[in-house]
């Protein structure tokens, strides 16, 4: 059994003779290992049984390809999201000695496929994400993809309780010794798809290493430590020099020629000049015009700010190593936070925090480290081609009016449905009198950017668990008698039915009356009522986007309403999607979050036609001293870049979108921001360093933009603007 040493194979990258030669030690073992270790779960020979699979939206065969037997999958047309069930044996195989379920999968079918890979199903829905390994299958290709179900290739050799973050080194994502299924979905699936899976198997045997030596795991300067990598910051030094390379490098190269003042295309087309932003259709594509008349694609990015590596202390002091005293020199970067939405610090009350991204400005630039953080980062924007800080910007940046930015507003201390349920919590009580009430208070606080022409638009909350058709509905009843929307709900059906004998012959209930079905917390059989509840559905959405359409643009006339951030059930935009339809009636712009790896083909619900901005994407890899990928996962650092103009190039070929926001500006702390997030999702690092293979390829596309988009016009044979 290895005791733990500071360099291993997956996140060593280092040049130094320490490195090397533990890192060379580490792999002599590993050779040492047998090497085809594995245990099949499914290899579809002649003992499996077709008994054991579940097919919904799809038809499953076996077919033979010479003296191997393969698994045929078909899905419907009709199917949004079609999926396969594997069921293993009773009592679960036992994987907590391995670090890959891998799986064979060929797409033979005309269309891409979105695949989600998840193996088991654990109760807990944030372990259950984590088992999922997402990825598209083009027609003709074939993968072997690894699904990692333990964090590291490596496990502790007795536990080491490391929390707050949502990916620990060492530990499995989950319980692995009883995990009894295999699931393989496809995503956004409104055309018909042809896959063969063979060959699923539990792959690479874990190491096991002894955890003393381990704490603490993150360095002065919020860095993993038990790694080296390209560009890792040692010392002090290496922030100055970087400082002094990167500040010669954006005096050479100060931005795209053909920007205007806001970023807008200054060598085309120009129209009226209203002083404010606007969408705009033109030649077929939809755009923005820029206060200046000149059409604008927003090339942005989300969270851009000097505290993207505040992480939790509190009931962690061990993790870091030298953190300062709170009477030192870096004693301010300390601050306070309160309860999280997710991960172990939800419920915990008060905690310490540390700003590792302003410590690591203060030691680059000194007492005006704040100053200096707004100009440099307006410099980096305009030379990488970017024209947008997207959500959760500093204020204090947004303010100085030289880089366009997005307003969000919050709507806090609302009644909720109190049966209704999501990953940011409860849906608003649109019914209540308390929601307009609050959202007038935000939007009051928002006097300055009403009219700011610098403000490209507003968000109005971010991700709302709205849920799947009818889905909000359902809770509406299954929740108290003194909730309005409930009675709202009850009033609607006094009106339709007139008694409550109809009620129950249409529902198949047995209501004694009206008063006792509002008392009731039962929900109905959603067959029978359906037509009720996604009628009732519809009239929560309507009421939203109305209401907050209403009221914002009283307060906000010439801002445009960028939407709610649809994402998860509301991001399919299938014809049949309420949400999305009522969304465009009232918005000036639709907004997704959409962590793909292409939006090329992102289209609207048939009749519906409205520019599409896409609030959030991202890329993650574990080159850099990451232990999170987060949402979508690259190979490396190159292959971020590769990904992301990827994405940005399909953007700008389709005609609905009109930008793209990255999330985020900065990389997550290895220990995790307040709900445990750790992803390696920033342009710059911890160290307010810039990953160059990423921001080169930002840099490329935004100094392409307008060309690219140009082009996009052509091929659909529009006129050129």
């Amino acid at each position: 059994m290895n005791r733990f040493r500071f360099e291993f194979p997956r996140l060593s990258f280092g040049w130094s003779i320490n490195a090397l030669v533990g890192t060379l030690i580490l792999y002599s073992r590993l050779l040492a290992q047998p090497t085809d270790d594995s245990l099949v779960l499914f290899d579809f020979e002649d003992s499996f049984d077709l008994k054991v699979t579940r097919g919904q939206g799809a038809e499953l065969r076996l077919e033979r390809d010479g003296n191997n037997r393969r698994l045929l999958v078909t899905t419907r047309r009709d199917a949004a999201r079609p999926s396969v069930l594997l069921r293993g044996p009773q009592e679960g195989w036992d994987l907590s000695g391995f670090h890959h379920v891998k799986m064979d999968i060929t797409n033979i079918g005309e269309n891409i496929a979105k695949i989600v890979f998840k193996v088991g199903d654990p109760e807990d829905s944030m372990e259950a994400w984590q088992m999922e390994y997402r990825f598209d299958l083009h027609p003709g290709e074939t993968r072997t993809v690894a699904d990692e179900i333990t964090t590291t290739p490596w496990l502790f050799s007795r536990p080491l309780n490391i929390v707050g973050l949502r990916a620990a080194p060492g530990q499995p994502k989950t319980d692995l010794s009883r995990i009894d299924q295999v699931n393989i979905s496809v995503e956004h699936a409104h055309k018909p798809h042809k896959l063969v899976i063979d060959n699923i198997r539990a792959t690479a045997p874990v190491r096991y290493v002894d955890p003393d030596g381990f704490l603490p795991f993150v360095d002065r300067f919020g860095q993993y430590k038990h790694a080296h990598w390209p560009g890792k910051t040692l010392s002090e030094d290496d922030l100055r020099q970087r400082r002094d390379e990167e500040a010669r490098f954006l005096h050479d190269h100060p931005g795209p020629v053909d920007f205007g003042t806001y970023g807008g295309w200054k060598d085309g087309p120009r129209f009226e000049s209203t002083g404010y932003f606007r969408p705009h259709k033109h030649a077929g594509v939809w755009w923005l015009v820029d206060p200046e008349g000149y059409l604008f694609w927003s090339h942005g990015v989300c969270c851009v700010t000097p505290a993207s590596a505040v992480t939790g202390t509190t009931d962690r002091e061990a993790y870091f190593e030298d953190l300062p005293t709170k009477q030192s020199e870096f004693g301010g970067f300390y601050g306070h936070a309160y309860d999280a939405a997710h991960g172990y610090y939800k419920g915990k009350g008060k905690r310490d925090t540390y700003n590792f991204t302003a410590s690591n400005l203060y030691r680059k630039y000194g007492p005006p480290w704040r100053e200096e953080f707004n100009r440099v980062t307006h410099a980096r924007l305009r030379s990488w081609g970017m024209n947008t800080l997207g959500i959760a910007s500093d204020a204090g940046l947004c303010s100085e009016h030289k880089t366009p930015y997005v307003d969000t507003v919050w709507v806090r201390g609302t009644k909720k449905i109190e049966a209704s349920s999501g990953y940011w919590g409860k849906f608003h009580d649109v019914f209540d009198a308390s929601f307009r009430e609050q959202l007038r208070k935000s939007l009051a606080t928002r006097k300055s950017s009403a009219k700011d022409p610098w403000c490209i638009g507003y968000f109005i909350e971010n991700e709302l668990s709205w849920g799947k058709n009818g889905s909000l509905a359902l809770a509406t009843l299954a929740s108290p008698a003194s909730q309005q929307a409930k009675r709202e709900f009850v009033e609607d059906l006094k009106s339709k039915y007139k008694s409550i004998e109809k009620l129950n012959t249409s529902w198949g209930a047995s209501h004694a009356s009206w008063e006792e079905m509002l008392e009731s917390r039962e929900i109905p059989d959603a067959k029978k009522a359906w037509p009720d509840l996604v009628e009732f559905y519809e009239k929560i959405a309507v009421t939203y986007f109305s209401t907050v359409r209403d009221e914002m643009k009283s307060v906000a006339p010439n801002i445009p309403y960028l939407g709610c951030r649809l994402a998860w059930a509301n991001s399919a935009m299938s014809n049949s999607d309420i949400v999305t339809r009522t969304a465009a009636t009232y918005c000036d712009v639709l907004s997704f979050n959409k962590y793909e790896y292409s939006v090329e083909g992102v289209s609207l619900p048939e009749g519906v036609d409205k520019p599409i901005i896409i609030g959030e994407f991202h890329f993650g890899a574990l080159d850099r001293g990451a232990l999170h990928i987060g949402i979508r996962e690259a190979s490396d650092q190159s292959d971020r870049g590769r990904l992301y103009e990827n994405y940005v190039e399909g953007a700008l070929r389709n005609p609905y979108i009109i930008g793209t926001h990255w999330f985020q500006y900065g990389d997550q702390p290895p220990t995790g921001r307040s709900d445990g997030e750790n992803y390696n999702v920033g342009l710059v690092d911890v160290c307010d360093s810039p990953f160059p293979e990423l921001t080169s390829e930002v840099r490329d596309i935004g100094h392409r933009l307008y060309g690219c988009r140009l082009r996009a016009a052509k091929d659909r044979g529009s006129p050129s603007p």
